[in-house]
């Protein structure tokens, strides 16, 4: 390989991150054609890059293709992991199994970690190949010792769950603090909830709350809405009901439906914020046209006492019996009550009794 295709492709580069130079991603691609006239795969797997995302020239997955088929050609492994993706997706190429692969394979044995995740993902999915756990985790294993962020955590969220593997939270854990400590938000998320529930560990909310904030900081959902409910609820050491009103509110306002329901909680009890039930009633709401049985038992409820709304109980019927349709018992109950005394419906024993048998269906399920 020619020192001058070198430096043709590291002064693309260059132009295509802006690093010393204005950024222009015409210049880049002048000079990575350069380069690659004399072979060079890197060059070539940037052209391909840059028609893939459409960068300095129309977006052209086929095109892309053919260029990262010449880089994994010359066996430059990421060309040869990407083309493999392609072949996955249908994306400038047919959609193909075994094509891919091929690829990955390739890719893998030069010991090319995100190649080793992928093949290891076809053998757990049982695409182009028998679905087989076991070298599945023998490739992942092999991705996950190099440091593989994306592949300890799912080492160890296969040991958490027991899928694929027996459960062990000892090797869970293990693989999830590695990956956590790369900062992957999802495995600084499992590794926090493991610590919250005690799942495996000595249950310790500092250190749920230590984990959860890490990953609610890269806005990771769930890790807002589960941090929130931490300090609303948690033990004294992580209590801090006016953050957690804050995260909340991150999270409800991205249609979380259970941090909607537990921010409508903290606004009715006034619990670190003023009480407003007309901001309880607006979150529970908001959960309970997307389906959340638990906002439309409480609406139903409100509607019924008539806080914080006025009292209607056609409207209170309306929302207990969706919530009840899904299983909710408490609002099965609160059917069963109104049938059987006639408050807010007409009284009819048969149907206070259908719903009094399905709330103990329920209940024993």
């Amino acid at each position: 390989m020619s020192d001058m295709a070198q430096s043709h492709y590291r002064l693309g580069m260059n132009y295509f991150q802006g690093r010393g130079v204005e950024k222009s991603y015409a210049e880049a691609m002048k000079w990575f054609r350069l380069a690659s006239q004399h072979n060079y795969p890197r060059a070539i797997f940037m052209l391909g890059r840059m028609y893939d995302t459409g960068k300095g020239t129309a977006e052209n997955p086929v095109e892309a293709a053919k260029y990262y088929r010449r880089a994994a050609e010359l066996s430059y492994a990421r060309a040869q992991n990407v083309l493999g993706q392609a072949y996955i997706k249908g994306r400038g190429v047919p959609a193909d199994y075994d094509q891919a692969l091929h690829w990955f394979r390739k890719a893998a044995d030069q010991n090319f970690s995100d190649a080793q995740y992928n093949l290891g993902l076809m053998y757990a999915k049982g695409h182009g190949v028998p679905k087989d756990f076991i070298e599945a985790r023998r490739w992942w294993g092999m991705a996950a010792d190099q440091g593989n962020p994306k592949v300890q955590f799912t080492l160890g969220h296969m040991y958490l769950v027991g899928k694929g593997v027996k459960k062990n939270y000892s090797k869970a854990k293990q693989w999830l603090k590695q990956a956590a400590e790369q900062g992957l938000p999802t495995a600084q998320y499992h590794l926090g909830m493991m610590y919250a529930r005690g799942t495996g560990v000595l249950q310790s909310y500092t250190e749920a709350r230590r984990w959860l904030q890490k990953a609610a900081e890269q806005n990771y959902l769930d890790a807002i809405y589960h941090l929130g409910k931490l300090l609303s609820f948690g033990s004294e050491e992580v209590r801090d009901p006016a953050s957690a009103v804050v995260l909340l509110k991150r999270a409800a306002t991205r249609n979380h439906e259970r941090a909607q329901v537990v921010l409508g909680q903290l606004y009715a009890k006034g619990i670190g914020t003023g009480q407003d039930l007309q901001m309880a009633y607006h979150w529970w709401l908001e959960a309970a046209k997307a389906g959340n049985a638990d906002a439309q038992y409480n609406l139903g409820v409100m509607h019924l006492n008539g806080k914080g709304v006025k009292r209607d109980s056609l409207e209170g019927k309306k929302w207990l019996t969706k919530a009840a349709d899904q299983g909710h018992t408490k609002a099965q109950y609160c059917l069963g009550v109104m049938y059987s005394t006639g408050k807010g419906v007409p009284q009819d024993m048969d149907e206070a009794l259908r719903w009094k048998e399905a709330a103990e269906f329920w209940e024993s399920l």
